[in-house]
């Protein structure tokens, strides 16, 4: 299974996993997909059976792409929620200081 890496260190970079992660037990299989050797573009042998593999292969390739949105999409909701709560103090210490006042 093809994926896109969600990490700040490697910011979409794709790589091969075993199709049974992260469902809990996984192979422990990792290989960048940079390490392959494969250009993009390039002239390749292989070949797809059928209409159906190549309708596999597309939907991994969407269904990747995707949870890596969603993670990335997850975590700004995070950071915008904390950022609120932060500013929400913040504004509640400055109100509450000048009325004391």
């Amino acid at each position: 299974m093809i994926k896109k890496s969600g990490t700040r260190e490697n910011s979409d970079r794709l790589f091969h996993t075993c199709a049974r992660y992260p469902k809990g037990s996984h192979c422990n299989f990792f290989r960048w997909v940079d390490d392959d050797g494969y250009e993009a573009g390039a002239e390749t042998d292989v070949v797809v059976g059928s209409d159906y593999d190549e309708w596999r292969l597309n939907v991994s390739w969407r269904l990747g792409s995707l949870e890596g949105e969603v993670r990335v999409m997850k975590m700004l909701i995070i950071y915008i929620s904390v950022a609120m709560i932060v500013a929400t103090v913040i504004c509640a210490s400055l109100l509450f200081t000048c009325i004391s006042k």
